[in-house]
């Protein structure tokens, strides 16, 4: 790594001092005029940044870089923006991103507006109604969270029957560790009460009885929940990958990677390659039961088309929030169907399994990602991992412990000597810092996904979004890298707190270095190649608490711009929840309720008008803001109903919106104050 350091900063010595002249080389592009965080230590921060060939050219001060500009150089102003690299996530579930995109959103605020039972019907019942039911054949929404929800539980059979008796209906839970079907999908996956449990899963059942609830766990859900999610044909496969790269891509995306490939989507992934629908770099890591797709013509560190594999996949237990992964404590409060002192439940039970996969992966050089999030499960990795690592003896290999949500400060001793990079997931401390609190203790939740500790000890840790578990959203990551901040407002392990700068690595040099790719990418240094991301502000410089807040601008892949943040963005700059405080300039009357909104991130809307429901999503580049948006059809009071009219009249006519701190202002046309209100999100 040295050696290819110094020569870098040889090449972009003689460039700078003597490239004009003696190569005659101009830039193809030349970004200035605003911060640029290059993530390199021996030059953090840059005044300008030249692009020729889709690799950097020169980067430093703006004087010098500026003598490569030629008469064909676009020479781009970043107007006060930031340009950083472009992020590389430690582990996603790309192929997810898709359906992620296409179906319903069921995640809970900020990321989506689903608070009840109520909600997820709602949502899922919209769905049912558009074209995209017949790609798959299932009515399918992704991103509830029992833990959220005001009923505190999973939907069941008997709730998404609400949506179809006729179609198959199927609510996928945020970790991917559990589903809910309705009776119409038990009904195509053929359970029954005489199917006994599969073995690492679960078929949970109605009370006293054998007869499935539609609540599936862990082996039970995932051979089913894959297809129904995700197209069979040619023609939907396309639709969903693209989609897919656009969500990943207006999230700053430049490398991407499907963290448990099954061998289809092995397949579709060298279909899509092959035929140049892969526009940002995808590294797929093949799951265990399918390795004999792990072959040479696509392992390896070159890219054909986009697309490589990267090793080999295997998970050893389940969800943390979901109470399934697995334990050496109890957890302190069981789930359905569960008695005291339950620990949740091993995927491979016998750890002689495990170790014959590790000493098969050594033995061809295949990097493994091991999914373990319960101390049980990463003693079972080390005891499995440790004699194959002393046969085989050290080596580069970087094999990576994923999650590691419970992982015990003795166990990263022994995963540094065993030369496991840990690629953590912080996000938690945000989503389900307060329920640690309740399923393993306030200790114990104190000290989820450790960071620091990891870096103290020399290690490389990465963060990730395990998206589609939340949106693929790099900055919300980051901010809870920084800050360790949950829901309530609970700082969660202050000494594992992450700086900003070393939070920006985790996403970007780290996750390079994870995938054997930090010569050439995850830093803005000579050489690499220009994936590059702008954002509208610099996270090193926000306040930490506002880091989730910075929104990607431009993704830029090897100089090609793949992504650019169109002015009219749905839900740009006013995502939240919102009351209704005046009507013009008119503070709204006293009356049983007044009207609210709930604006996701990808633009859908639900609120209420004070008297009916409503819901939505913001139209794409619409002659006004939220378009035509669907009530419930009850009676009020006379006064509530003549809100209720206002409201959803002034509604109609804005096209304009301006953000004031937590006030949001929405104007007609001609810039007529027509609503305001104030922010009730946390």
């Amino acid at each position: 790594m040295k050696s290819a350091a110094l020569f870098r900063w040889f090449m972009c010595l003689l460039t700078l001092c003597f490239g004009t002249r003696l190569y005659a080389q101009t830039a193809d592009t030349i970004y200035h005029g605003g911060d640029i965080v290059t993530v390199d230590d021996d030059l953090p921060s840059a005044e300008a940044l030249a692009i020729k060939d889709g690799k950097i050219l020169a980067v430093g001060k703006e004087v010098d870089v500026l003598q490569l500009r030629g008469e064909t150089t676009s020479l781009i102003d970043l107007g006060g923006k930031t340009l950083v690299p472009g992020f590389v996530d430690g582990h996603a579930h790309f192929l997810g991103f898709g359906s992620q995109a296409v179906g319903a959103n069921l995640l809970a605020p900020p990321d989506g507006s689903v608070n009840t039972i109520d909600d997820l019907v709602a949502k899922l019942q919209e769905f049912a109604k558009g074209p995209d039911v017949q790609r798959t054949g299932w009515v399918f929404g992704l991103g509830y969270d029992d833990a959220v929800l005001a009923e505190k539980r999973h939907p069941t059979r008997d709730d998404l029957d609400r949506v179809s008796k006729d179609v198959p209906v199927i609510a996928v839970h945020i970790s991917g560790h559990f589903s809910a079907v309705n009776s119409a999908g038990l009904k195509k996956i053929g359970y029954t009460a005489d199917t006994p449990n599969p073995k690492g899963g679960v078929i949970r059942r109605l009370p006293n009885s054998r007869e499935p609830n539609g609540v599936l766990e862990e082996l039970a859900s995932f051979p089913y929940m894959i297809p129904a999610i995700n197209p069979a044909k040619p023609e939907d496969k396309d639709y969903f990958v693209q989609k897919g790269l656009e969500l990943a891509k207006s999230f700053g995306y430049t490398t991407v990677n499907e963290g448990r490939a099954l061998a289809f989507q092995h397949v579709d992934l060298v279909s899509f390659s092959r035929r140049g629908l892969l526009d940002i770099d995808v590294i797929s890591y093949i799951d265990y039961t399918d390795r004999k797709s792990i072959t040479p013509d696509f392992f390896g560190r070159e890219y054909k088309g986009h697309y490589r594999i990267g090793g080999m996949k295997i998970t050893l237990d389940g969800s943390p929030q979901g109470r399934t992964a697995w334990r050496t404590l109890p957890y302190l409060l069981p789930p359905d169907g569960q008695v005291e002192g339950y620990q949740g439940y091993p995927a491979i039970p016998d750890t002689k399994v495990v170790e014959g996969l590790f000493d098969e992966a050594y033995q061809n050089k295949w990097p493994v990602k091991v999914h373990a999030n319960g101390d049980a499960a990463i003693d079972q990795m080390i005891a499995a991992l440790r004699p194959i690592h002393q046969k085989h003896g050290p080596g580069d290999r970087r094999h990576v412990l994923i999650h590691g949500q419970f992982v015990r400060q003795d166990q990263l001793d022994a995963l540094q000597e065993l030369q496991v990079i840990p690629s953590l997931f912080p996000m938690h401390t945000f989503y389900w810092g307060d329920w640690y609190d309740q399923i393993i203790g306030p200790e114990l939740a104190q000290q989820i996904s450790p960071m620091r500790s990891a870096i103290n000890r020399g290690m490389t840790p990465t963060s990730h979004t395990d998206a589609p578990v939340a949106l693929p959203n790099l900055m919300q990551v980051m901010s809870a890298t920084v800050n360790r901040v949950s829901r309530t407002g609970k700082v969660m392990g202050p000494d594992e707190r992450l700086t900003p700068w070393e939070a920006l690595k985790s996403i970007t040099l780290w996750g390079a270095y994870q995938h054997f790719e930090e010569e050439t990418k995850g830093s803005l240094e000579v050489g690499k190649l220009a994936d590059l991301v702008i954002l509208d502000k610099n996270p090193l410089k926000v306040n930490p608490m506002e880091i989730k807040d910075v929104k990607v601008v431009e993704t830029i892949k090897e100089g090609k711009t793949v992504f650019r943040q169109s002015e009219d963005r749905a839900a740009a700059g006013i995502e939240g929840d919102w009351r209704l405080v005046s009507i013009g300039e008119d503070a709204v009357e006293s009356v049983e309720r007044a009207p609210t909104l709930s604006i996701a991130v990808d633009g859908a809307v639900t609120g209420s008008t004070g008297v009916n429901r409503l819901n939505g999503k913001l139209p794409q580049g619409g002659k006004t803001l939220f378009g035509a948006l669907a009530t419930t059809r009850r009676a009020g009071s006379p006064a509530a109903m003549k809100m209720e009219s206002a409201f959803l009249t002034r509604l109609g006519k804005a096209t304009q919106s301006r953000r004031d701190g937590d006030r949001l202002h929405l104007l007609g046309p001609d810039g007529d104050l027509l609503l305001v209100f104030q922010s009730e999100s946390n």
